[in-house]
């Protein structure tokens, strides 16, 4: 039997040049305070896992509910300036989630950068795809954009 996969994605113009926006968000687990805030603690690579280690497992707990997220960062592209990560077991309702982000250079405007965060996933037997699927559609918009606002606010404060 088939199983539904869902996909949802969104993007952002950030306010810094590729090299420092990818400085910023090459390492997953310094990226989870950034678009969760206070929304979750305990992030931190396990299992021997490292930013500079190919898989890496990392975990976090939701905040506060207490929820706790295990994922992998399956694979990382320094060129084309790409993470790609899932999750392991179910969180949120969903499952088989694998998502990656990329940045890209804006070549008609110097200091800026496009990011782009397409995610798919399956929605976990027991949960309602018709309320999880848009609040993981509102999710990755929020990340997205508390994302562009933190590069803002760090060149408004230069």
């Amino acid at each position: 039997m088939l199983e539904a996969r869902y996909h949802v994605y969104d993007s952002a113009v950030l306010d810094a040049p590729i090299e420092e926006a990818w400085r910023e968000l090459r390492d997953v687990v310094k990226l989870l305070p950034v678009v969760f805030g206070d929304a979750v603690k305990d992030y931190r690579y396990v299992d021997g896992g490292s930013a500079e280690k190919i898989p890496s497992r990392f975990e976090f707990t939701l905040h506060p509910s207490g929820e706790k997220a295990q994922e992998e960062v399956v694979a990382r592209s320094e060129t084309e300036h790409s993470l790609t990560y899932r999750l392991l077991g179910q969180v949120l309702g969903i499952e088989g989630y694998i998502a990656t982000y990329r940045l890209r250079r804006i070549t008609t405007e110097p200091g800026k950068t496009f990011i782009e965060w397409p995610r798919e996933f399956g929605v976990a037997a027991g949960h309602d795809p018709a309320t999880v699927v848009p609040s993981i559609a509102a999710l990755t918009a929020k990340e997205v954009a508390t994302i562009k606002e933190y590069f803002a606010k760090r060149r408004r404060s230069t």
